[in-house]
């Protein structure tokens, strides 16, 4: 047995069992969120913290999920609430047919927890980075997998601890009817990246001192692994298709895997040279799948990674925008850019924000552009969540810029 290619076949039909078969405007929402002390801002720590928070709210989900005995996850059939490395708290919404019913799970999670967290003293902080704590003062949570990852990242780039201890996102995922329809999305999304990053601005701060340039969170994670994170360089390539991004992750190493309730550090061993000798299983696929960052990340559907978490108006605004740009994606066309090219571009938008320049335009002419396509494809009722991003772009200023953070 070819078990090498049989191993590729697997990822891609893993990825391929997302294919929809007819349009679907559904999307999910993950926002991530800082827990802080109100009288300092500074960061909750999971031990004697976060952990009590979690323990206090388990009994109004169905299912909890515990590591090494410790509560680390709680899930219902609307969403699950997990922790990132440092303890940020991420809500993640099941993919839903209209943004009025993200806003109405989203809001009664924030009015579920936010009582509770005034009792002991802590409130939710909306940013993309860390309001007021250094990351050298956090500890990672009791998980081996964030464990083994901060080990890891130590190896392979200048920003590791800052991406896993201090940032948080706005993640949006979104369907695809096939293979066709898959590639397309997924080029858009990387394509379009920084100018989403760029609109979504929201870190006005770098451990302790104001942060004065634009998209924090990009540069951070553009210096974390080069072989997992920003844009991968075959995306583009005429001939890149679901099996050439499920034969790039399989040639790449995997820093850990897990078999069942057992997590082993393998380093920069590659995923080929684990699984030589025997086919993934479907949770072998979906882990390592889990373990790679780029920019928008392709797995049964496409998750668009590149937004700061934001107040919840913007966090809405800013699905209905993504919602509105992907429903028709003939009406763009970048034929020709390089993964060079989105490097550039990054760039010009961190040195000059909505004054740079992206693919030989100026960043607020592209996010104009954008906002024009999204504000023509959704009706009436979603149009409204629109304004707040409506606001950032007519501005030209950030929104740390036009809260005037700094």
């Amino acid at each position: 047995m070819d078990i090498y290619n049989k191993n590729i076949d697997i990822i891609a039909d893993y990825i391929r069992a997302g294919f929809k078969y007819k349009r679907s405007d559904n999307i999910g929402a993950e926002f991530e969120h800082f827990i802080v002390h109100t009288n300092t801002g500074e960061s909750v720590k999971y031990s004697g913290g976060v952990d009590k928070i979690l323990e206090r709210i388990r009994s109004r989900f169905e299912h909890s999920v515990y590591s090494d005995g410790y509560l680390i996850s709680l899930y219902n059939d609307d969403y699950s609430i997990t922790l990132e490395p440092a303890a940020q708290l991420e809500i993640s919404i099941r993919p839903l047919g209209r943004i009025s019913e993200i806003e109405r799970i989203y809001n009664g999670f924030i009015d579920m927890l936010s009582p509770i967290l005034n009792e002991f003293g802590y409130e939710l902080a909306r940013f993309g980075y860390q309001p007021k704590s250094r990351v050298d003062d956090l500890p990672i949570i009791p998980k081996k997998r964030y464990e083994y990852m901060d080990r890891y990242f130590k190896t392979t780039g200048t920003y590791g601890k800052n991406m896993m201890r201090g940032t948080a996102s706005a993640q949006m995922s979104i369907d695809f009817i096939d293979e066709a329809d898959c590639i397309a999305k997924y080029r858009l999304a990387c394509l379009l990246g920084p100018i989403f990053a760029l609109i979504s601005d929201n870190s006005p701060v770098f451990d302790g001192k104001p942060y004065n340039k634009h998209m924090l969170r990009t540069y951070i994670w553009d210096n974390v692994d080069k072989a997992r994170c920003n844009v991968f360089p075959c995306v583009f390539e005429k001939d890149f298709n679901i099996r050439a991004y499920a034969e790039y992750i399989y040639n790449s190493p995997a820093i850990l895997i897990t078999e069942g309730d057992e997590t082993t550090y393998t380093g920069d061993t590659k995923i080929r040279d684990i699984y030589k000798n025997k086919l993934m299983t479907e949770e072998n696929v979906e882990h390592i799948m889990s373990m790679f960052f780029p920019d928008s990340r392709l797995k049964q559907y496409i998750e668009i990674r590149n937004a700061d978490c934001m107040p919840e108006s913007y966090n809405l605004a800013y699905a209905a925008f993504i919602k509105g740009i992907f429903s028709d994606i003939s009406r763009f066309d970048f034929s020709g850019i390089t993964a060079a090219d989105i490097d550039v571009a990054k760039k010009s938008l961190i040195e000059n924000g909505f004054g740079g320049i992206i693919y030989g335009e100026k960043a607020y002419s592209l996010a104009d552009r954008l906002y024009k396509a999204a504000e023509s494809a959704l009706d009436a009722e979603e149009k409204r969540y629109l304004s707040p991003i409506g606001d950032i772009i007519s501005s030209r200023k950030t929104l740390k810029e036009m809260l005037k953070w700094i």
